[in-house]
C-alpha cells in the first residue's frame, strides 16, 4: 500500500512528496524491501551527490538484510560496494563486490562488480607506485 502510494505521487510528478511520504514512513516503522528500493532510487534522483548521500547508504545496509532472493542480495551488495568504492572505502567496497561474485545472480553484476574489483586495486595502498 505504502509503495503504491509513493509510485503514484512520483508518477504525478510529486516525486519530493513520494520520499517525504516513505522517509515518514521510515521514522515510524521499518520500510520492507520494496519501499527500501523505491526511495532509494527516489533519491537518487534528488540532483544531490548520491554517494556522499548518508541516507542512501543506510538504505543499502537496510536492503541487504531484507533481501531474501539472490538477484535481490546481489543488487543491494552491488550498489553497496559501488558507493562505497565512490567514498574511497576500498575495505569495504571489496567485501560487497566479493559477496556480489559468490552469489553469481545476474551476469551484469558480475561484470560491474570485475570492473568494481579493479577499480578497488587502484585505491589499495600496495598498488600505489612510489616515486
Amino acid at each position: 500500500m505504502l509503495v503504491l502510494e509513493a509510485l503514484a505521487l512520483s508518477k504525478a510528478g510529486d516525486s519530493a512528496g513520494a520520499i517525504v511520504l516513505l522517509l515518514q514512513a521510515r521514522e515510524n516503522a521499518p520500510l520492507d524491501e520494496a519501499a527500501t528500493a523505491l526511495l532509494f532510487t527516489l533519491l537518487g534522483y534528488r540532483g544531490v551527490d548520491i554517494d556522499d548521500d548518508p541516507i542512501r547508504l543506510d538504505l543499502c545496509h537496510e536492503g541487504v538484510t531484507l533481501a531474501r532472493r539472490p538477484l535481490q542480495q546481489s543488487t543491494w551488495h552491488l550498489r553497496r560496494g559501488l558507493m562505497h568504492l565512490t567514498r574511497r572505502e576500498p575495505k569495504e567496497a571489496l567485501a560487497d563486490l566479493q559477496r556480489v561474485l559468490s552469489l553469481r545472480a545476474s551476469p551484469d553484476h558480475l561484470e560491474r562488480a570485475r570492473a568494481g574489483l579493479l577499480e578497488v586495486a587502484a585505491l589499495s595502498p600496495s598498488s600505489k607506485r612510489r616515486t
